[in-house]
């Protein structure tokens, strides 16, 4: 008949086998873990048991069995145990906020941080780590009875140790316009496990005891609705272009609830195509619910893109008691448009006949939104054209407007008959003084037959004579024919 193998009554801190019989050996053995609060009896402690059926004999094969279950026994505990552990502990979790103010009307992010300061309770020192450290931390944040709306479920951590930094859960939430200032509590839901006794004992065989835990702690933190003056950008305008100095233009809204005073505003875009003259633009004092006008002077390079730009514009200010403040939401899009000429030209009459020489005009349009001044003008034409005069200069032009000026051109006698390019360019002084040149403008000049003369007579003199011998045939005829009365010079 089987016979019973009596095994080791188990306690909080051993695992002792008392007697295994020489002549009985189980045939199969369970082994597994299970915490510490959830024993079946009072003999029977967290940790590994054995859940033996008997049979008689002695097969070294079963000797074996029981070697290897040992063995899973041993691996199948929690992490972080190194042979001679003996301690007891818990981890301690807290949430805290540094920053925990929000403004209405905003969507903002929340980070919650959690630090760890274990109770270590008994065991070596050097084991602490084994029974203070959280792991698969999961932080859930909830605004009960608030209308501040967390957008974000929940945020796995991980293991937070003892000795290591303060991690950080990160939420979104949304905080409506009407929401009134105060401080509100809001919920941090902490799940997580940890090893609450871990201990290694050796009755022949090593044999490690981890008591592992569950736990859910639910704590608050403070979440302060701010009244303070906070801001944004209305009635925006700007004439930005590629290569070309502009202005953004708008209005400052105070839409908090205090007053701000001397309230500054600064431009500074992370973009080397698109450069802020100025940095910090002074607004001035604006009240809860009034507007302030601002501009900002910016130069857009010729290497930018003609793109949609969005920028910030933090906004600096002292509260109702003087104490300096910052709200850096404001934000704001702006269109940057296509490179344009400075100038737009138009000739005249560009049309010359091969072999021959003439004036050109050539008029000139300032196409900026700034006046322009000592417009020096070149042009550059290539055989079979040439200019013995190809230089302008005009002293100023104000956006729009169009003047005239002169080139000498010729072609020579043997030129095709057919349009050549010509180019001319133009070197400026802009309205901040800066010298400017302008990329080359491209004109057509038509090289046409000559005028065919004839090499003979003049046109002009040869009718005069036409006209002489005409008139003296008709009065010779009218007297007779007589060469007397010719003229009526005949006496009668």
């Amino acid at each position: 008949m089987d016979t019973e193998v009596e095994y080791a009554r188990r306690r909080d801190t051993d695992f002792l086998p008392e007697s295994i019989p020489a002549n009985s050996v189980p045939s199969t053995v369970e082994a597994e873990t299970r915490p510490a609060d959830s024993r079946a009896s009072t003999d029977d402690g967290g940790g590994c048991r054995w859940r033996p059926s008997m049979t008689t004999g002695r097969s070294p094969r079963n000797w074996l069995l029981i070697a290897v279950v040992v063995a899973l026994c041993t691996t199948a505990v929690g992490t972080g145990v190194v042979a001679g552990l003996d301690a007891q502990g818990r981890p301690n979790l807290s949430p805290y906020v540094s920053d925990n103010e929000v403004t209405p009307g905003s969507e903002t992010t929340i980070e919650v941080d959690i630090s760890n300061d274990g109770t270590f309770i008994d065991g070596n020192e050097a084991d602490r780590s084994a029974v203070t450290t959280a792991r698969d931390v999961v932080v859930k944040l909830r605004a009960p009875n608030s209308p501040i709306s967390v957008n974000t479920n929940a945020v796995a951590l991980g293991e937070i140790t003892e000795a290591g930094s303060p991690k950080t859960a990160a939420f979104d939430v949304t905080v409506p316009k009407g929401v009134d200032p105060g401080t509100t509590d809001f919920r941090v839901t902490l799940d997580y496990s940890y090893t609450s006794k871990a201990q290694n004992v050796d009755s022949g065989v090593p044999i490690t005891i981890n008591q592992e835990q569950i736990d859910t702690e639910t704590e608050t933190v403070p979440i302060r609705v701010t009244d303070d003056a906070r801001f944004e950008v209305t009635e925006l305008d700007s004439n930005l272009r590629v290569g070309e100095e502009g202005e953004i233009t708008g209005q400052l809204e105070n839409i908090g609830r205090d007053d701000a005073r001397n309230a500054e505003v600064s431009f500074a875009p992370d973009s080397e195509t698109v450069v802020a003259l100025e940095s910090n633009v002074a607004v001035g004092d604006i009240e809860a619910g009034e507007t302030a006008p601002f501009s900002i002077p910016v130069e857009v390079t010729s290497e930018a893109e003609a793109v949609p730009k969005r920028f910030d514009l933090p906004v600096t200010f002292r509260d109702t008691n003087g104490i300096r403040q910052s709200d850096d939401d404001p934000e704001f899009r702006v269109d940057i448009g296509s490179q344009r000429d400075a100038f737009l030209i138009e000739p005249v009459d560009s049309s010359i006949e091969a072999g021959g020489s003439r004036a050109l005009d050539i008029e000139v349009t300032n196409n900026l939104d700034e006046p322009v001044s000592d417009i020096e003008g070149k042009l550059f034409a290539d055989d079979p054209l040439d200019s013995s005069n190809d230089e302008t200069f005009t002293t100023e032009l104000d956006p729009g407007e169009t003047t005239t000026v002169t080139v000498d051109l010729s072609a020579a006698s043997g030129a095709t008959i057919k349009n050549y390019p010509a180019s001319m360019d133009f070197r400026y002084t802009d309205a901040d003084g800066d010298s400017k040149l302008t990329d080359s403008y491209r004109l057509a000049v038509s090289v046409t037959e000559p005028t065919d003369d004839g090499g003979g007579l003049p046109v002009v003199p040869l009718l005069l004579v036409v006209l002489v011998v005409a008139g003296g045939a008709f009065l010779w005829r009218r007297k007779g024919g007589e060469i007397g009365d010719f003229g009526g010079l005949r006496d009668n």
